[in-house]
C-alpha cells in the first residue's frame, strides 16, 4: 500500500508560469455555436485558458517557474540535490527531460534528475517521489517540477477537450527540516484496467504512428481527432472522480483524523468545476474552503494543484500553518491524496513564458 507519512520535510516555496497566449472560451473556438460555448463554459467553469506556441514546451514553463522560485528564495542552484519532473508532455522520448532542465538551471552534475510520466495525478505522485528522496535517500533539497502543454495533444476541433485543457508549469521546493513539525501525509492508488478512459491511442511503441493513426475522423462522441490525439471518456472520468476519488479522500481523512472544519483548504486537481463542486460537497467542505484556478487557466494537468496555490497566493505567502488536503486524479487511471501544511512559503506571482 502506497500510504506514507513523511516527517521533517518542509515545502519551502511554490512558483508557476503560464504561456502568454489566451483562449477565450466564449469567443474563440468558433466551430461550435455560441450558445453551446456558453453552456460548456457554465458546466466546466472555464472562461479562458492559456495555450503555448509551438516552440514553448512544458519544460520551458517549469524552468521559468523554477528560476523565479530560486531567485525569490535566494537559492544557490548547486544546493539542489534532485529534480523530479512530473509531466505527460516531455520534450523528447529520450532522454528524460529533467536532465535537460537540470543543466539549464545550472544545478551541476551531482544532482539526480528524472521524469515521472503522469498527468493529472502528477503533482501528488511527484511529491511522493520527492519526499521519498529526502527521507529515504538523505537528500537535502529536491525541486519538484510539474507541468503540461496539453493543448499540443488535443485536436483543435475536438469539442470534448478543447474547451477545457490548458498549459502551465510549476516548481515546488522541498527541503529536509530538523523540526519535526507537521508531517506530509500521502496515499496513492492506481487502476490500469481503465487506462483507455483517458489516453492517446497511437503514436507510441504499442501502436506506432502510421497514415491511418494520423487520419482525422469525426467520432461518435462528436469530436474530431486522430488516434494520435488525446481521447477522454468524459462520463467514465466523471464516474471515477465522484466515486473512487471521493472514497479515497474520505478514507484518508478518516484514517488520519482530518476534518473539514480543522482544515484551511481543499485543493483538487482542476478537472472541471461542476465535478469538483460535487466532490467537495460529498466531503462536506464548505465552498469558501475550496480553491480554484480553472476559470482563468483551465485544466492544466499535473500543474493544476500548485498553480491553484500560486493563483491564490495571498492566502499562503508569508502565512504560518496553512493546512490543505490536496488530491490529483486522472490519466492511468491514477489518483492520490495528501495533507500538507504550508508555513511561510515563498510564493512569487505567476510569470508568463
Amino acid at each position: 500500500m502506497a500510504k506514507s507519512t513523511f516527517r521533517s520535510i518542509r515545502i519551502a516555496g511554490i512558483a508557476a508560469s503560464v504561456p502568454r497566449g489566451r483562449i477565450n472560451v466564449l469567443i474563440d473556438n468558433e466551430f461550435v455555436p455560441a450558445e453551446d460555448r456558453a453552456k460548456i463554459a457554465s458546466l466546466t467553469g472555464v472562461k479562458e485558458y492559456r495555450k503555448s506556441t509551438p516552440e514553448v514546451c512544458s519544460s520551458d514553463l517549469c524552468k521559468k517557474a523554477a528560476a523565479s522560485l530560486m531567485r525569490e528564495a535566494d537559492i544557490d542552484p548547486k544546493t539542489i540535490d534532485a529534480v523530479v519532473f512530473a509531466t505527460m508532455t516531455p520534450d523528447y522520448r529520450v532522454p528524460s527531460t529533467a536532465c535537460i532542465i537540470a543543466q539549464k538551471l545550472s544545478l551541476g552534475v551531482e544532482a539526480v534528475a528524472y521524469d515521472v510520466n503522469m498527468g493529472c495525478s502528477g503533482y501528488v505522485v511527484g511529491m511522493y517521489n520527492a519526499c521519498s528522496l529526502i527521507r529515504g535517500a538523505g537528500l537535502k533539497r529536491v525541486l519538484l517540477l510539474a507541468g503540461d502543454t496539453q493543448t499540443k495533444l488535443c485536436h483543435p476541433k475536438d469539442k470534448n477537450v478543447v474547451f477545457l485543457l490548458g498549459d502551465g508549469g510549476t516548481a515546488t521546493l522541498l527541503e529536509a527540516d530538523d523540526d519535526e513539525g507537521d508531517a506530509i501525509r500521502m496515499e496513492l492508488k492506481t487502476d490500469g484496467s481503465r487506462f483507455a478512459s483517458l489516453y492517446v491511442p497511437a503514436g507510441g511503441f504499442r501502436a506506432p504512428s502510421t497514415d491511418a493513426t494520423r487520419e482525422l475522423r469525426q467520432r461518435p462522441d462528436g469530436g474530431v481527432r486522430s488516434d494520435e490525439n488525446l481521447y477522454m471518456d468524459g462520463m467514465e472520468i466523471f464516474k471515477f472522480s465522484s466515486t473512487d476519488v471521493v472514497s479515497t479522500i474520505q478514507g484518508f481523512m478518516d484514517a488520519e483524523g482530518i476534518k473539514p472544519e480543522g482544515t484551511d483548504y481543499l485543493i483538487l486537481h482542476q478537472a472541471n468545476k461542476f465535478m469538483n463542486d460535487k466532490i467537495a460537497r460529498k466531503l462536506k467542505f464548505p465552498a469558501e474552503k475550496v480553491l480554484y484556478s480553472i476559470g482563468v487557466y483551465g485544466n492544466t494537468g499535473s500543474a493544476s494543484i500548485p498553480l491553484t496555490i500560486v493563483h491564490n497566493r495571498a492566502l499562503f505567502a508569508g502565512r504560518k500553518g496553512v493546512s490543505a488536503v490536496i488530491s490529483g486524479f486522472g490519466v492511468g487511471l491514477s489518483w492520490g491524496v495528501g495533507h500538507i501544511v504550508l508555513d511561510n512559503i515563498v510564493c512569487p506571482a505567476i510569470e508568463e513564458c
